[in-house]
């Protein structure tokens, strides 16, 4: 029986690290603005919303996924902290849901992690923390069966090189090609340019079946917001495209796993749009009934 904070509800941890919130580059990423913005609008003094600090994970935890070679290039780029505190939000997040300690979670990651291979990065993307939190979930809880949607805009090369032949992690990408590896559990859908937010919307919920015949144990959604018409990934999505896309993967996960979800968000849009964006993620997630304006 889940905790009851004024009935039952959704605990929901939201997961950052001011050092997240620090980017070269104020169009792609809108990390902090998205965060002050779920301060500014009071969510985060709601009871059954948590606050984490992005923890900075021990090393040893990345080397297992990935090369010594390749965390000391990354020490050289100026990432690593924010990196490696982006895979510490995404990996405690994961943990304290399949423990019982919260139902879902909001990470925000400093670098978009699915361009990331296990010997080579490239992309803006450093370490992959799904990769690294994934074989250590399954290391220290036996949880195998994982499934990733990923609506960013370009193609999860790096999340798809960890796991191709492993059928117990089902991937679909929103991308710009059409793939399909029904044997391994692995999707590649294109996605049209300019496409609208009620294509795109049918696009992801007709896929979605496939998560919840899947019956993964956790849900991980990437949550790509350069499909925003003002950023770069050459989408033509609206703000209100969003919330919208959350109510699809939250119902999902309903079915599929009895709600566990981690939304990994980026802000990779402008800060009007990261502004209006995260907090009605957190209050879908969190069940709180805030805003009706999508």
């Amino acid at each position: 029986m889940k905790e009851e904070i004024g009935g039952m509800v959704k605990r929901t941890g939201v997961f950052y690290h001011e050092t997240i919130g620090i980017y070269h580059d104020p169009l792609a990423m809108s990390v902090r603005e998205g965060f002050e913005a779920i301060k500014r609008e009071g969510l985060l003094e709601i009871p059954n919303i948590i606050l984490f600090e992005a923890e900075a994970i021990p090393e040893g935890i990345l080397l297992k996924t990935h090369t010594t070679k390749m965390v000391n290039q990354v020490k050289k780029t100026g990432h690593y902290e924010e990196s490696l505190r982006s895979v510490g939000g995404t990996l405690r997040a994961s943990e304290k849901i399949l423990e019982g300690e919260i139902d879902n979670a909001l990470v925000f990651i400093g670098d978009g992690g699915h361009h990331s291979y296990r010997d080579s990065f490239w992309g803006g993307c450093y370490f992959n923390h799904t990769a690294v939190t994934i074989n250590y979930l399954r290391e220290k809880l036996g949880v195998r069966r994982f499934a990733i949607v990923d609506t960013d805009t370009h193609h999860a090369d790096g999340t798809r090189d960890f796991f191709r032949k492993d059928k117990d992690v089902l991937h679909i990408c929103f991308c710009h090609t059409n793939h399909s590896d029904k044997e391994y559990n692995k999707f590649d859908i294109a996605v049209p340019y300019g496409i609208s937010d009620e294509e795109y919307l049918k696009m992801v919920k007709r896929e979605m079946p496939k998560v919840v015949e899947f019956k993964p144990e956790l849900l991980y959604w990437v949550c790509g917001n350069d499909t925003h018409l003002d950023s770069y990934g050459l989408r033509s999505l609206t703000e209100k495209c969003y919330p919208n896309l959350t109510r699809i993967v939250k119902e999902t996960a309903e079915k599929a796993c009895e709600g566990r979800l981690v939304v990994k968000i980026g802000c990779n849009c402008p800060a009007y749009v990261s502004e209006y964006i995260t907090p009605r993620i957190v209050d879908l997630l969190a069940e709180t009934g805030k805003y009706k304006d999508y």
